[in-house]
């Protein structure tokens, strides 16, 4: 029976971030992506190893000045695209640019609450309303609307569904807080959770249903450490199981080398793949 391997892949575009959050655990990635030429050859050893989707992540992706570039390139190489923003600079232009090279866009929303997402680095005191607004404008370009979800000290005993019915996204991926050595030591104390605290989130949660009848995703902070493919800015593959992060030449790796890097059987216990 033949090895099954991963199928996506997150691509952490930059480092750079216009917010603050406290909780990020990829605040000190590096390497910078410095050429399209070397963005192609990125994509094209990503397509050698079987990958179908890219996911483009950061810090902000919105923050790279490639961004645009690389997606276009991506969607005309045959990726299913994704952008996971934290929304502030998703305005009606930047969602023009993006809209036929982009099938899902994620959304970084942690509470129902603009106070609480303050509290955490997440904006100013704007940032729930103005992702309201964002995800009006994705859905009516067409393009299928994720919701990503980092449970926090601040929010493990919130009800979020009647504002996640509000948003009515395609998808809601709920994250337990993740503790990566080196990269949010400080947050641990404030925000860090117990596994029995996640439990509770999702016990008050879980029964929701989103479009086509689809139920939330919970990944607690175990199933995530080592079940995601993950590339540096300039294209590396990199663990997140210790810091500094370990770092894989892409042009090194070969697909039956995926199940030594990353823990595939968590990959696909996640839920990683699904009708995208």
């Amino acid at each position: 029976m033949p090895q099954l391997l991963p199928r996506s892949a997150n691509w952490h575009m930059t480092s750079a971030c216009n917010y603050h959050c406290k909780f990020c655990c990829m605040q000190k990635l590096t390497g910078d992506l410095t050429s399209m030429t070397r963005a192609e050859e990125v994509l094209h050893h990503l397509k050698r190893l079987g990958i179908e989707k890219i996911n483009f992540v950061g810090g902000e992706p919105l923050c790279s000045s490639w961004i645009y570039d690389v997606t276009q390139r991506a969607k005309e190489m045959g990726f299913v695209v994704g952008i996971t923003s934290n929304g502030a600079l998703l305005t009606e232009n930047t969602l023009n640019r993006l809209s036929g090279s982009v099938d899902w866009i994620g959304l970084s929303i942690d509470s129902a609450s603009d106070e609480i997402e303050k509290r955490l680095g997440r904006g100013d005191g704007s940032h729930v309303r103005h992702c309201t607004e964002v995800s009006e404008m994705v859905q009516g370009l067409g393009i299928k609307l994720k919701i990503n979800t980092t449970v926090t000290k601040l929010t493990c005993q919130e009800d979020m569904r009647e504002f996640i019915r509000s948003i009515n996204p395609d998808r809601w991926k709920v994250f337990q807080f993740l503790h990566v050595p080196g990269q949010n030591d400080d947050a641990v104390a404030s925000l860090g959770i117990t596994d029995e605290e996640f439990s509770w989130f999702r016990y008050i949660n879980q029964d929701l249903r989103l479009r086509h009848g689809t139920s939330p995703v919970f990944e607690s902070a175990d199933c995530m450490l080592d079940s995601y493919l993950m590339l540096t800015p300039s294209g590396s593959i990199f663990l997140n199981t210790e810091f500094p992060f370990r770092e894989y030449p892409i042009e090194s790796v070969s697909a039956d080398m995926l199940p030594r890097i990353l823990n595939v059987e968590n990959y696909f216990s996640r839920g990683a793949v699904y009708a995208w």
